[in-house]
């Protein structure tokens, strides 16, 4: 045992004096046990934390006694969710300081976007840059700019366009030469960043400091990823190459929008003939775009995603405009005066060569050991390039540069087994561990899993789910969460619901934070969500009783980044339906299964409505990488079980992190 550590998990520990309700969890101080080991002897390490260990704290209080000595430098914890975030920030962390540590500084980091930008409010205030109807929106932010403390897009939320032209963009900062440095609120908060000895970051914004050399977060030594399962997708994101209609329009808006908005119309001293010649070149490169994507489109038809196998499949008529234009703008910078104009223009410039240096990498395939693929998402096109194999680039930019990397979660196993996570992350060299919940699952769930349904494909399919559904929100009377893999699905289902008595919330009616208050604050809803839902969500208590899974999550193997890893797979050898597909799939399923029992107190029912869990060989491998449960198969033993268990359960809180 580490003498320190005991101090604080044991039994009359410094925890139990402390923090209310406090309970020794050997799983816990195992954990904060192995962290701290793994921070001093600079060791990778991947831990699973089933629900109730309180890993926040585990992890927390051995990062924070091993940075506070002074020695060893910064840590960075990165999660996936914003409520893990918050979590973080607002309770934890704080906690932590008033009671055990008055000494740590910590900061939250966010992106420079969700700052305002003092100058460029000032710019757009001078020069009229907002749209008409911004008008009140406009004296909103400048009677909010004067009060605000930390300038932050969450304080006011106004709306996307307007807050576009005013926030902080990393390219178009001037730094200390900015007339407003003194009072900005993004240097305000890289000043605290600075002075801290804990960042609680994103994984998005981690991959974009890795992505951009390294230059968005503060130098640290340490890093936790939290939610870890999430790493591998928001990495392949942020380490490939990505163009679309919706960026090439927000450049050309930037130089001149079609409402005469934009750099162009504040640079007073351009005379009318080359504001005309540049605003023409501006319209044909926007023409060019247009007809472009609307090509891609086409050829798309009725995919929404497609792989694209060979250089030139499209001919590039955006660059050779857009370069004429980007010269344009070159001579612009030589003749402006003002060092700002000068900054600002260096920036569009630079914006235009990034621009036609992804088109050309996407077109001619300029990059080995990536998938090439197009996509139309509502009004959005865009032509990516993602790394096959995230784990030979991870390797190199990540885990051989930083040391130690603790990665956790509650889902990072299959079948008690770390090989998947370790062979996607390139991480071969990491200690694991595996801690099992402390709840007493076989007392507090039910797991339904009905005969009679349909398989999935089947012509009654939809009609089966429907009808099984219905029959649980019977017994249930609401208070149910129903899982879907796609919307097209979750539809069609609920678009079958005649409910009685009970209230149908979906997703995408409103965002999730309202629906999930919508949820808890009636008794008698069911919420029908996507993958939005299969993770993040918290609802303890006897507000969420049963969950449904209404389809094993399985990657679309048609999917144009999903077929070229298992393609590779395949040459190397493996199947890659077992080595990818399955365990990728468990995991995001114990996501799923994960979010009914939050506490020691709370009960009720999983219905997985998959006939292939029990009637396919891999079936076996998704209830083995789950805790023991009570297995029920027909509806009247479900009814009799759970009025036996909702007397012997009342809601409680979770304390312990």
């Amino acid at each position: 045992m580490i003498e320190e550590l005991t101090g604080y998990f044991g039994t009359g520990g410094r925890l139990s004096s402390c923090l209310d309700g406090y309970e020794y969890r050997p799983e816990q101080h195992e954990m904060a046990e192995k962290v701290l080991s793994a921070l001093r002897g600079e060791n990778h390490l991947i831990v699973e934390a089933g629900t109730g260990v309180g890993k926040s704290l585990a992890y927390l209080i051995p990062l924070i006694e091993h940075v506070s000595g002074g020695s060893a430098g910064r840590a960075v914890v990165s999660t996936y969710t914003k409520a893990l975030q918050r979590q973080l920030v607002e309770k934890d962390l704080p906690f932590l300081k008033e009671n055990l540590f008055p000494d740590i500084g910590f900061a939250l980091c966010l992106g420079s976007e969700n700052y305002l930008c003092l100058r460029r409010l000032d710019i757009s205030r001078q020069h009229g840059l907002f749209d008409p109807g911004d008008e009140g929106e406009m004296r909103d932010l400048l009677e909010w700019s004067e009060s605000t403390d930390t300038g932050l897009y969450m304080e006011i939320s106004p709306s996307f366009s307007l807050w576009s032209k005013i926030c902080r963009e990393h390219d178009l900062c001037h730094g200390r030469d900015c007339r407003f440095y003194d009072g900005c609120p993004y240097q305000r908060a890289k000043d605290r960043e600075r002075k801290s000895r804990i960042l609680v970051t994103n994984h998005h914004l981690f991959f974009a400091h890795i992505a951009s050399g390294w230059n968005v977060l503060p130098g640290f030594e340490t890093v936790v990823f939290d939610e870890a399962h999430e790493v591998e997708r928001v990495a392949s994101d942020y380490l490939g190459v990505e163009v679309s209609n919706t960026k090439l329009r927000y450049l050309l808006d930037s130089i001149l929008s079609k409402k005469r908005k934009g750099l162009l119309a504040r640079l007073s001293w351009l005379d009318d003939g080359r504001f005309s010649g540049i605003a023409a070149i501006v319209e044909r490169v926007r023409g060019q775009g247009e007809r472009f994507f609307a090509d891609v489109a086409v050829w798309l038809g009725q995919d929404k995603a497609k792989r694209i196998r060979s250089k030139g499949q499209f001919v590039d008529i955006i660059t050779e405009h857009l370069d004429t234009l980007r010269a344009e703008i070159y001579k612009l910078y030589d003749a402006a005066l003002d060092k700002e104009e000068k900054k600002d223009i260096h920036a569009i410039e630079e914006r235009c060569r990034v621009f036609i240096d992804s088109m050309e990498t996407v077109l001619e395939q300029g990059l080995e050991g990536y998938v090439y693929w197009t996509e139309v998402d509502g009004r959005k096109t865009r032509l990516s390039a993602t790394p096959i194999e995230p784990g030979g680039i991870l390797r190199p930019q990540l885990f051989e540069v930083v040391s130690p990397v603790i990665l956790t979660s509650a889902t990072l196993s299959v079948r008690g087994s770390f090989s998947y996570i370790k062979d996607r992350l390139g991480l071969e060299e990491a200690d694991t561990m595996l801690l099992e919940s402390p709840f007493a699952f076989r007392e507090q769930m039910l797991l339904y899993l009905p005969g009679g349904l349909p398989m999935p494909g089947a012509d009654d399919y939809d009609e089966g789910i429907y009808r099984e559904v219905e029959r649980i929100l019977g017994l249930t009377g609401g208070r149910t969460l129903v899982l879907f893999t796609n919307y097209a699905m979750l539809n069609r289902v609920c678009g079958l619901m005649r409910l009685k008595g009970i209230s149908v919330l979906k997703q995408g009616e409103a965002d999730s934070y309202t629906l999930i208050n919508r949820f808890k604050a009636d008794g008698h809803s069911v919420l029908f969500g996507t993958y939005t839902f299969w993770q993040g969500v918290d609802i303890p208590g006897d507000d969420l009783q049963c969950v449904v899974i209404t389809k094993l999550p399985f990657s679309v193997p048609t999917d144009p980044v999903v077929e070229a890893r298992m393609e590779a797979l395949s040459e190397e050898g493996k199947d890659p339906f077992y080595s990818f597909q399955v365990p990728q799939a468990i995991i995001t399923f114990k996501q799923g299964f994960g979010r009914l029992i939050r506490t020691a107190r709370d009960h009720g029912i999983v219905a997985v409505l998959d006939s292939r869990i029990k009637r396919r060989a891999y079936g076996r491998a998704f209830l083995e990488s789950i805790p023991e449960v009570e297995i029920v198969r027909d509806m009247d033993t479900l009814r009799e079980r759970f009025e036996k268990q909702k007397l012997n359960f009342q809601p409680g809180e979770a304390v312990n992190g």
